[in-house]
């Protein structure tokens, strides 16, 4: 199957869409928030919030699944980051030909938890609330 190719800017053919996020490569780590100090855990949130935000507009999530302020939300960070493994392990480079379908199975049960977490948090655009 061939790809249709993408006209750049110039008007000149490129056959590869520009790269939005760098494909996982190797076995991806989780990663153990309370294990790391402040200053680390604000670096990795900065990577996972790279990530949240390419997820956000790729399917098209509104502020009822993932609030603004998820940040603030530790429960909402481990789910979002559980979440971002499972997609590095399915997209990976060593990985099995229906690893992606099964992180969508993944996706859509973390959607409806994440979800649940958001409407206890009562959150709304521009409203934080603590738990």
């Amino acid at each position: 199957m061939t790809r249709p190719r993408r006209r750049t800017s110039a008007g000149q053919q490129t056959f590869f869409p520009r790269r939005v996020l760098i494909a996982p490569i190797g076995p991806p780590t989780p990663i153990v928030w309370s294990a790391f100090s402040e200053t680390d855990q604000e670096l990795l949130l900065e990577d996972l919030d790279l990530w949240v935000t390419w997820l956000v507009e790729r399917y098209h999530l509104d502020h009822r699944t993932v609030p603004p302020c998820w940040t603030r939300h530790p429960e909402l960070i481990e789910e979002l980051s559980a979440l971002q493994l499972a997609w590095q392990g399915a997209y990976s480079t060593s990985a099995v030909p229906d690893a992606p379908l099964n992180w969508h199975e993944r996706f859509a049960a973390a959607r409806i938890r994440i979800s649940d977490w958001v409407s206890r948090a009562g959150c709304r655009p521009g409203a934080h609330r603590e738990m």
